[in-house]
């Protein structure tokens, strides 16, 4: 499963393809205060990346992926 949902956080495993977005925009929308774990994530959908930058969540775990951690964390980056 390319996403463990718990009340408290999303953690994005592996590759989150397109398929996965609809939910996670649901579940964004449905937890408010949620936060995102991406240590376990190799490869995100740009939907996917779109969808968690819009919803401006803390990240409380970035991914192991030096290259791929330096492209996203930008976009992801709440300010917080």
């Amino acid at each position: 499963m390319p996403i463990v949902y718990s009340e408290k956080e999303a953690s994005l495993q592996e590759v989150v393809t397109i398929q996965e977005v609809d939910d996670l925009l649901e579940w964004l929308l449905a937890n408010t205060d949620a936060s995102i774990d991406l240590a376990e994530c190799r490869h995100l959908h740009l939907a996917a990346l779109q969808t968690l930058a819009s919803a401006r969540r803390p990240v409380t775990a970035w991914p192991q992926d030096e290259a791929f951690k330096g492209w996203i964390k930008p976009l992801l980056t709440t300010g917080e």
